[in-house]
This record gives C-alpha cells, structure tokens and sequence, in this order.
C-alpha cells in the first residue's frame, strides 16, 4: 500500500512537470493568447474548465505558465493528463478525463446496511455520477475499515473492482468479506473501592458471554455501546450520591488474531455527598405546595441524579399542561466541600405561553386523516397541553393501523407564542385474508376463506366475513362496526352468524349443534379509558345426536365407559343423564353488557398498561333457554428494562340458569345443574393453559370426553421480550417465559385450588408478513392421570 502511494504521488508531481518541459520548444517564445481551446472534453464543459484555467484571452504566456496551467486542471480532479500546445497565437490545451462512475455495487455487507456505506463513500467523493479519482478507492477502503472497526469487526476484508463501460464510464464493484466479530473476552474495571466489580460488571450491556448464550450479542463491541456502558456507569454513581465520580480513560485491545477483546475502564469514585436543601428560583409561576408535591429530591439523603431529573421533567411538564410548551427547569447544585452536602436550586423559566397552530399527520398512507384527527384531545387554536398531547398519542398508538408513533412539537419560527405539533406515523397491516387449506391441530384440516378489515378503506371502520370449513365446524360470519357512529364516539354495529358443528372433532363430547343468529350493538365512551357497549343478540341452536353421542344428549341411561370414568350415580352402576337433548332447538334473545378499561400504550404488544373487560350476558324471559353469565379478563403490563415487560393476566368466567331453565335442568342429571353443557365454557390450549390439549381440561362425560363446564379460571404471569437476534425486528416480534394456571369445573361450588392445572415454557409471536403466528412449548407442572398433554401448540393468520 505505502508504494502505491509514493508512485501515485510521484506521477501526480512529474507528470505535469515533464508534459511542461516537453512543450517547452512550442512555448519558447512569449505571446499574447488571442484565444484559449480545450480539447478531449467528453463529460466536463468548456464552460467548467475554463472556470479552473487561470489564464484568459489578452494575457502574456510563456513557456512557463503551462506548468500552472497543467497543475491547476489536474487539481480538479476531473482529469488523467494534460498537455498544453501553441497555434499561432492560440492557447491548445489537451485533456484526457478521468472516467465517470455510472454505479457502485457493494456486496457481502450484513452487519451494516447498505446505506450506511453508499454514505459512507459519498462523504469522501465515491458516488455515482462522480469522477473515479484513484486515491478515493484507498480512501474507501479506509473509510469502510472504520465503519467496520466501530463495530469490533475487525476481520473485514475489502476488495474492490473497476470494470471499464462504454462512453467513459466505470461500473465500482465492492465486495466485503464481514468476516467474524472478535468477542470480548474480558472486561475489568478498575478504581472503584465503594463497589464490587462485579456489582458494576452488571450494569454493563457488553460482556463475555457463556458458550451456550449463542444468540447473545453481548460479547460483541461497538463505540455506540461502549458510550452507552459508560454512561450506565456515571447514572449508576450519579445515582448513589457519587458527585465527582468521573470515568478516566477506556482501552480496548485486541489480540493479534484480531479474533478476541479485552476492555479495561479505570475509573475515579470520588467522594459521596448528600442532599442539604431544595430551592425554587426563576419565574415562579406554580406555588410552593405544588412545586413541593412534584419534588422527588429527598433532604438529609443521599444525592440522586435520577430523582432530580424526574423533578425537572415534573415540573416542566405540569408547566405544559398549562401551556407552557418550551418551559425549561435547570437545576443548579450548590456544593459544599467542607461537609460533604449539595443544595439543588431549580431554576424555572417557563418562557411564554403557547397556542398550537397545526397538527399535521404523515405516513397515513392507507388511512384517512380524518381517523386520527378524532383521536386527538389536544385541539388546534387551544392552549397547549402536555397530558392532552400524551394522551392523543396513546389513543393514536391504539388503533389497529398504526405499528408506531412519533410526536414532534416544533416552534413557529417567527411567533413566540405558537407550536406545530407533528404525528409521524407508521402504519402495519390492519386487515387479514385466510385463502386455501390448512391445518389446525384442534380442528384437523381445515378450508377457509376470510377477509377481515379493522381499517376498511381507510375510514376506521371494521368489516369482516369469514366462511370455514373443517372436520369440526363449517360456517359464515358477517361483522361490521362504526367506532364514530356519532362525532362524540358512539360506536355502532352488527352482526350475523350462521354455523353447523360437530363437537365430536375437537375430541370433545359428541353431538352436532346447528346455529344461525344475529346482534346489534351499541357502545359510548365514558371516560378517556372507559368504554361501555351493549349488544342485542338473536340466536337459534338445534342440537343433534351422532352414532356415539354421550348420554346427556340422547337422554338414555348408559354404564360411563372411557379410560377414566365419571363416577355412576343411578342404579345398577347407570348414571343419571337427564331429559336428552337430541333434535331440540332453542331460541335465546340475550342482552350483553360490557365495561372496558383500557390504558396500553398500544394495542400491539404493549409494554405498560392495564386492559380490564368485564361482559354479561343475560337470556331475558320469553327465551327458550333462560340463563346469565358473568365474564372477567384483565392483563397488566410492567416495564421492567429496557424492552422487556412483565405480564399479569387473569379471567374468570361463570354462567347459571334461572326460571324455567333451571327447574327443567337443575337436579335431573350428574353432568350438569341447570345449564344445558353445550352453553359451556372450556379450558385448556394455547389460549388459556398451554402444555394441555385445546379445550381438554375439565369433568368428563358418559363416554370420558370433557364436556367443560360452567365455572372457568385461569391466568398466569409472562416475561416479555424481543429476539436476541432479531432487535431491529422488536415490533413485529416477542418472546416470552411464561407460567400458566387455570381449570374449568362443573360448577362454582365444585371449585378447588388443588385441581388447578400448570404449565411453564416459552412462547414465539410474530406479526410476519403472511399474519399474526403464535408458537409454544410448554411442560405441564401438575398433569394427572386422564390429562391430554400437548407440549408443542400453534396457531397461524394470513394477512395482507
């Protein structure tokens, strides 16, 4: 490399020079130039040279000025050689251009996007469309080295390829051979004496990592993570009181293989101080009970950078909710080196009031403005208002179209007193189409066709048919809802369903149900996180026998056979069945309530929040079946770090008969009280306790089929978290660690927390670009005899 660069040094200097002392003959005597041309422009224009030839009609030249006018247009960069000449009077100047770049190809490239390196080369001139100057290829290598070294990939190798075209032109091909990163083998730090190593180890992203951590990027080194563990370490300090904690210097080696790392930081602690007083300057517009209330800094306690930023970020923002947009809160610390203490003064200067002019929308591509306009609380004209524009955000963040948001407030330049306020929008695949042949592996194989919208061209509005066919159910769907029924956020919707079912192919107990139905709902907003609706529904269900129905549906006293057997309760070992209910229809008209409280920060894998609904349902009199049914879920979510979240979930579900219902079913049979057992709920499988066999959970019927039941819990705890190796994708993908518990039983009274089935595992969730997959592997904890376990369960979308 160092030769190339004298030769390219020594041909940039002598060549001008000898073409100079070549002409030398032709310039010998001085002239007056009465016109200057410029020969072997291919690409370059006259006009463009010229700007460049220091020499103009009229001047006096000898034979030596051709040396500056050589060395000038070489200079430029635009030109491999040129010669100077004299015709008569005449000024000829002779180039050759260098060629022009028509594309540049980088390959090989993984770990870094391919547009971090076309930027990278076009800062140091490599683009398309330029001169291809020799010295830039060795500048790119440089240049490309370092952008690798940066991130520890310090085996990267770089070849690069001129390929000559047609017209003067080069194609720059640029192959990168990434190579492995060197993984870092050793981190010490050293200085600190108030804290174990160990204990600040553990505040570091970058670490060695175990040989079978092999997703863990950990051990692999970048400055971008370098700065952030040091700044972990100074939060980790500032934190504790440590004022004049400082980092002192950082080295990172690399072994001669460039294979392994080693990193050490040498750090000052410095002395520790705590806090002697809290103050308030500046324009004072808030009063001091409430400056007081939004003070997180403790007194006669040790220093804490954290409570002091929270109490910064308090205030500025209750001035925000007042209009007070660009408010700005300084603390400034007053030290006391004698005893050790620091008094915080924080300065408030909460500038002037503001309005807010516009609110703009981009990235709306599918989805009218309009549906995001009504979700703002933050209006235009108005006072600005820091809590109506977070909540604006979150309701934005809520909608089913919308994968994510930024909110920018920007000042108008010019007027003091004004902000536009912009929603950057990202939208995600709102609808789904299910097309083809599948297989599922409660219902079998399975053929649908289905088209759901939540963003019906682009209105807000949800629409959906679905027709399915499969061993267990074949049927149609038809659901539309308004959620702005009216401006003030009325919903409006309805429904139809027509549907024929054979229990029998889920492996449950045995008998075919046919229903056809409708509803039409209501719903209002109560609060900002309050919803109420309710729904009017019509439904008609004719149940009928197969070859091997149970005995609760042909009403014929049987000996209970299966593996596992209910216990006979009628004489001579038959059990007591019931009227049967093979060949009856029943026509039920419900009125359903439901309450929903709602404050996600999103409705795709939210990371803080809390989602509560609680439903009844109530068969009124005149209903063929009379019966109400109370319904409870609710999910909680806790941001623990950084992009990880814990999850707390629960439901609660039970329905009883009354009237009629209940003294034509209650007491006549062992399997049920009241409660006919295909209005049951079930339990069991990816949707409720994973590691068990979907909707397998529960009492059992005559023929040892679990028939579920009228009383369902179930819930469990879950850690949340993106890929290791998929980061980039933390939108679109979860992992997560969970533990489920849960059962169904005959009824309320039948309830025992020892009969709560387990499971523990890991589950996989991936908005893909085909729909929403769902994935687990689960153990069972407490599985018993007659328990159809399943560790491995899925469920799969397509969307568009």
């Amino acid at each position: 490399m160092t030769s190339q660069i004298k030769f390219s040094l020594a041909r940039f200097i002598l060549k001008p020079v000898a073409a100079a002392l070549l002409l030398i003959p032709t310039l010998a005597h001085a002239f007056v130039i009465s016109d200057i041309k410029v020969e072997g422009l291919r690409t370059v224009t006259p006009s463009t040279a010229f700007t460049y030839i220091p020499y103009h009609v009229g001047d006096d030249f000898t034979a030596n000025d051709s040396t500056r006018v050589i060395d000038a247009l070489y200079k430029t960069g635009f030109f491999s050689d040129v010669n100077v000449g004299r015709v008569g009077n005449v000024l000829m100047i002779q180039v050759q251009e260098r060629p022009t770049i028509s594309a540049i190809e980088v390959k090989g490239n993984k770990k870094v996007e391919t547009e971090k390196l076309q930027k990278a080369l076009k800062d140091i001139g490599l683009s398309q469309g330029h001169v291809l100057d020799p010295q830039a290829l060795d500048k790119m290598k440089t240049e490309l080295q370092r952008v690798y070294y940066s991130l520890g990939q310090y085996g990267v190798q770089i070849q690069t390829h001129v390929q000559k075209l047609d017209d003067n032109r080069v194609f720059v091909s640029i192959d990168i051979y990434e190579g492995k990163p060197a993984s870092i083998q050793q981190v010490r730090i050293i200085g600190n004496h108030d804290f174990s190593e160990s204990e600040l180890l553990s505040q570091l992203a970058m670490h060695p990592v175990s040989w079978w951590a092999f997703w863990s990027s950990a051990d692999q080194y970048s400055k971008e993570k370098m700065s952030k563990d040091l700044e972990s370490l100074r939060s980790f300090y500032l934190d504790r009181g440590y004022l004049k904690f400082a980092v002192d210097s950082s080295q990172v080696t690399i072994t001669p293989d460039r294979k392994h790392m080693a990193i050490v930081i040498n750090i000052t602690e410095g002395q520790r101080y705590k806090v002697s007083g809290v103050t308030f300057s500046g324009n004072l517009l808030l009063d001091k009970a409430t400056l007081d209330a939004l003070d997180k800094v403790k007194t006669g306690e040790y220093f804490n950078r954290k409570d002091v930023i929270d109490t910064s970020d308090a205030i500025a923002k209750r001035l925000g909710n007042d209009g007070y947009a660009l408010a700005r809160v300084q603390p400034m610390p007053q030290i006391d080196e004698d005893n050790k203490t620091v008094a915080i003064d924080f300065n408030i200067q909460p500038g002037d009031r503001v309005t807010v002019r516009h609110v703009e929308f981009t990235g709306n591509f599918n989805t009218n403005e309009e549906v995001y306009r009504r979700e703002m609380r933050q209006m235009e004209g108005s006072w600005y208002a820091a809590d109506k524009l977070d909540r604006s955000k979150e309701r934005i963040q809520r909608l089913p179209s919308v994968q994510q948001v930024d909110q920018k407030v920007k000042p108008v330049s010019g007027v003091p007193d004004q902000v536009d306020v912009d929603y950057d929008i990202t939208e995600q695949l709102s609808g789904s189409f299910t097309a083809g042949v599948g297989y599922s592996q409660s219902e079998g194989v399975l053929f649908n066709l289905g088209l759901n919208q939540s963003n019906f061209l682009g209105s807000g509005k949800s629409v959906g048919i679905n027709l399915q066919r499969s061993s267990y159910q074949t049927g149609v769907q038809f659901n539309y809802n308004n959620p702005y029924f009216t401006v003030d956020g009325v919903s409006q919707g309805f429904g139809l369903f027509y549907s024929k079912q054979n229990a029998a192919q889920l492996s449950l107990s045995r008998y075919l149900v046919d229903s056809i139905g409708g509803n039409i709902n209501f719903g209002v907003p109560l609060s900002e996180n309050t919803y109420a609706s309710i729904a009017f529904q019509l439904q008609n269900q004719k149940i009928k026998s197969t070859t091997y129905s149970p005995s609760w549906i042909t009403g014929v006293p049987v000996v209970p056979t299966g593996e596992y057997p209910v216990t006979p309760l009628g004489e001579n070992g038959y059990d007591r069945p019931g009227p049967g209910f093979d060949g009856k229809s029943f026509y039920t008209f419900s009125l359903i309530p439901t309450l929903k409280y709602d404050t996600r920060n999103k409705a795709i894998f939210p990371t803080s929040g809390i989602l509560q609904t609680v439903s009844a349902t109530l068969a009124v009199p005149g209903s063929q079946l009379r019966y109400y049914k109370g319904d409870y879920k609710g999910r909680v979510y806790f941001p623990l770090w950084t992009d990880a979240t814990l999850s707390a979930h629960g439901r609660v579900d039970l329905i009883k008969a009354y009237g009629e219902t209940q003294s034509t079913y209650g007491g006549v049979s062992q399997y049920y009280n009241g409660v006919p057992p295909f209005l049951n709920y079930y339990a069991g499988g990816i949707q409720s306790v994973r590691g068990y066999q979907d909707y397998s959970l529960g009492p059992l019927d005559s023929n040892g089929d679990p028939i579920g039941g009228t009383f369902l819990t179930a819930g469990g705890l879950e850690l949340i978290s993106p890929m290791p190796f998929l980061t980039s994708q933390s939108n679109n993908v979860r992992l997560s660690l969970f533990w489920d518990v849960g059962n169904v039983y005959g009824s309320y009274n039948d309830f025992s927390a020892r009969d709560l089935r387990q499971s523990v595992g890991i589950g996989f969730n991936w908005i893909s670009p085909v729909g929403p997959l769902v994935f687990s592997v689960a153990k069972p904890l407490n599985n018993k005899p007659g328990d159809r376990t399943q560790v491995f369960q899925f469920t799969v979308g397509t969307s568009f």
